[in-house]
């Protein structure tokens, strides 16, 4: 649970994967039980707010944790990667930037301009990001946020 909780120290590319899979099946479930089971309106729009802060904390924490393997501060490296993301959300929750189109009898809302602009923008750092964090290796040994954990890893895999 410290994966989700802790701001501190280091983790391995293969935590990394573990939390990004995690959240993303946490997100997705919670998602849908959120959209059946909260009425439309200010509810469901809470409800949204909500899940969506727990996220973005849950992942800072990852994301926090694999800069600092990677020898990086936090600030700024966690706000570029973690702004478009959020920006959008807020963005796709709020229906900013969206219009709403009649579709077979259903009103869709449909991105705009702007909200395809911020979405795009936030593909191309997560994409960033990904390779950043998740292909990338981190710093052998020690660095100043903590010991390397795959020297960690391979100490208690021999005891």
């Amino acid at each position: 649970m410290d994966l989700f909780t802790k701001f501190e120290g280091r983790i391995s590319r293969r935590r990394f994967w573990l939390g990004f899979v995690g959240i993303a099946a946490m997100a997705m479930i919670a998602g849908l039980g959120i959209m059946f089971l909260l009425p439309e309106g200010t509810v469901l729009v809470l409800g949204q707010v909500l899940l969506s802060g727990a996220i973005v904390y849950m992942w800072s924490a990852v994301v926090v944790k694999r800069l600092h393997d990677r020898g990086k501060p936090a600030l700024p490296w966690v706000v570029i990667f973690m702004a478009p993301g959020v920006i959008m959300q807020v963005m796709s929750i709020l229906k900013i930037g969206y219009s709403a189109v009649e579709l077979g009898g259903t009103s869709v809302m449909v991105p705009g301009v702007a909200a395809m602009a911020v979405m795009w923008a936030a593909m191309a750092v997560a994409l960033w990001m990904i390779v950043e964090l998740g292909f990338l290796k981190g710093t052998q040994g020690d660095n100043t946020y903590g010991p390397d954990p795959l020297r960690t890893m391979h100490e208690a895999q021999a005891t």
